[in-house]
């Protein structure tokens, strides 16, 4: 005990993380401590969700890099940090509304929170005025082609395809992905079946990077998400690159130009 309090191991989060991933049944003291700290923070977090909050971030994140030894402790942690982050994405400190969506997805990876329900709040936050979180999410989505979910899956494909057809996500490495999913072995997610009813046809122009030209596929998907619409107005709204102008060395005639997200 004389060691640990020498190493002041309470204060020391990412030292305690690293121990906690060796041997968690030996730390669960010391664990508890901080989970114990982080229900505090949230409490004052609570009550000014627009103020900067470093030790919550640092908090946040040491849970969920240790979310999977200690399950049972934490079994509610991913669905709080979903609500915080839903009821006050609008006003949250950009940084710590980054952390708290970094945390989720780390916990996603560790199969602790259903994606289904993530998908839905990412969805949401794609509103907020912030580019470098919708780049976050973009790429996420981009990873969600090939979750073990193929519910989770086809829903990311969806938007994306949608978003594209909008005119809102019409960078190369989204048509790129999306064009991937047309040799899935996974069934909800093969997109190059006509005879699904209900399928929206979206034509893509994919450059053939090999080839240095631009070959035509179609890419369809099935639209199914009831609040779609007034989601891709707001982000319509919200949409900057076409103000940008992408610099025009090294893009050829007919190639897609990267405008980003």
């Amino acid at each position: 005990m004389s060691g640990r309090q020498n190493n002041k191991l309470p204060n020391n989060l990412p030292q305690l993380q690293n121990l906690i991933k060796r041997d968690p049944q030996s730390y669960v003291e010391e664990f508890l401590q901080q989970y114990r700290h982080y229900q505090s923070n949230v409490q004052i977090f609570k009550l000014q969700p627009d103020k900067s909050n470093k030790e919550l971030a640092d908090l946040v994140m040491f849970l969920a890099q240790v979310g999977h030894c200690y399950i049972q402790h934490l079994s509610t942690f991913p669905q709080e940090l979903s609500e915080l982050l839903l009821s006050h994405h609008t006003v949250l400190e950009p940084d710590l509304r980054m952390t708290f969506c970094k945390a989720l997805i780390l916990l996603r990876n560790k199969d602790l929170i259903d994606p289904t329900g993530l998908l839905e709040l990412f969805f949401e936050l794609l509103r907020c005025h912030d580019k470098l979180l919708r780049k976050t999410l973009q790429n996420f989505m981009y990873t969600m082609l090939r979750d073990s979910n193929p519910i989770a899956a086809k829903i990311s494909l969806d938007v994306m395809v949608e978003l594209y057809k909008r005119n809102i996500w019409n960078d190369a490495k989204t048509v790129n992905v999306i064009t991937t999913t047309c040799f899935s072995k996974v069934t909800k997610i093969l997109v190059a079946d006509h005879r699904t009813r209900g399928m929206t046809a979206a034509n893509n122009f994919v450059t053939d990077r090999t080839l240095g030209s631009v070959r035509h596929q179609e890419v369809t998907a099935r639209i199914r998400s009831p609040s779609m619409k007034t989601l891709l107005q707001d982000l319509a709204q919200y949409k900057t690159h076409k103000d940008e102008r992408p610099t025009e060395r090294g893009v050829h005639r007919g190639q897609i130009k990267d405008y980003g997200a």
